[in-house]
């Protein structure tokens, strides 16, 4: 299969993100990622790296919404999630986190109708992030409606899967884009992930959160990096090779031994558009060899876009189509977009697990990245 870009529109006012109607919004995304989890486990390479589904929205109590994703690994698998904690409406009055995105070794992980039928955790990381309207039948979310598109591609060694939830509509305060992606990286073991929640000025939390899972733990992003990519605003960058610092050594101030570099997807392009950035949240620029499609919306702090080259398509029946039909995009041609290449001239030091412990923190993990524009 080659890379594939399909969409779903759902009507303001009918798509409820709370229903289990099959048709819905959370049912349609289970669908579309068992689909891509059944493709990449057939790959001879992928034999100890498979995926599956712990929990999916048919799973969900109380009003909530999201999944539970296993990611195969031949030390130890590991959970990845994102469900809804308010069991209330996600609009401008959410005063407080709305919504987790997490990690986990599968080993801690007990079934059971916990945290709204997700189950629970006895060691987890979890960071909170904004979200837009559960349900689009309440008060104030009557005239919004929903896309949800995929962006997914099986090609060995560069498997990745993308879902991406955006409204329309309505208040513009109201929306919160929220972006997904399951990755692997080529010379890594595993597979990684980057999740995008976009800030607004209506919206509490959101950031960038990228982890490698090692098959031992999962690493963050280190806030070198964070930083580093909002640095110039008016600049996307993808293909960063960032160094994965793992959760347990970084405040010890050592990276993991040795180093993986995590290469983020090609196809997608992540900074800041906080300076002369774009104007709207489904802002698109044309270029001679494709099209750049932003996932994110306007943000002061980070942003995604998507490149479709000329002559993606799909294969997927009705009602998935094409989201450069839409006629929500809006051509936005002032942003930069920059390709970036792995770092050279790296040394990967072998560090032992007694030379961690007898040494005391000597400051934050440093990643290196270099980049040429496109």
């Amino acid at each position: 299969m080659t890379y594939q870009v399909f969409c779903q529109s759902f009507a303001p006012g009918s798509w409820k993100w709370t229903s289990k109607d099959p048709s819905g919004v959370g049912m349609q995304l289970d669908t579309a990622f068992r689909a891509f989890a059944a493709l990449v486990n057939a790959l001879p390479s992928n034999a100890s790296t498979q995926l599956s589904v712990t929990r999916s929205h048919a799973d969900a109590t109380a009003n909530r919404w999201g999944y539970t994703w296993q990611l195969g690994h031949p030390v130890e698998p590991a959970h990845l999630w994102f469900l809804t904690e308010s069991t209330t409406a996600q609009g401008d009055t959410q005063s407080s986190s709305s919504a987790q995105f997490g990690s986990a070794l599968a080993s801690t992980y007990t079934s059971s109708t916990a945290n709204g039928g997700y189950g629970s955790y006895s060691n987890s990381t979890a960071y909170s992030t904004g979200l837009a309207y559960l349900d689009s039948t309440l008060t104030g979310a009557t005239s919004i409606g929903a896309i949800l598109l995929i962006a997914q591609d099986t090609t060995p060694g560069k498997e990745f899967f993308c879902w991406t939830l955006k409204t329309h509509g309505g208040n513009d305060d109201l929306h919160r884009d929220s972006c997904h992606a399951l990755y692997k990286s080529p010379g890594t073991t595993g597979w990684n992930s980057i999740a995008i929640f976009p800030r607004t000025n209506r919206q509490f939390y959101g950031q960038i959160v990228l982890h490698g899972y090692s098959g031992n733990r999962f690493g963050g992003l280190p806030s070198a990096i964070s930083s580093s990519l909002h640095a110039n605003g008016h600049q996307l960058r993808s293909g960063i090779a960032l160094g994965h610092v793992d959760v347990v050594l970084q405040s010890k101030g050592l990276f993991d031994s040795p180093p993986p570099l995590i290469q983020l997807p090609s196809q997608l392009f992540i900074g800041s558009t906080s300076t002369r950035g774009a104007s709207t949240h489904f802002g698109k620029v044309t270029r001679p060899d494709g099209v750049m499609l932003q996932l994110g919306q306007r943000s002061t702090d980070r942003d995604v876009w998507l490149w479709v080259p000329t002559g993606t398509s799909h294969t997927q029946s009705s009602p998935w189509s094409v989201p450069l039909g839409l006629n929500h995009w809006r051509e936005c041609n002032e942003l930069h977009f920059i390709s970036g290449l792995p770092p050279l001239g790296l040394t990967a030091r072998h560090i032992s697990a007694a030379t961690v412990m007898g040494q005391p923190a000597v400051g934050s993990g440093v990643a290196v990245a270099a980049s040429q524009s496109a």
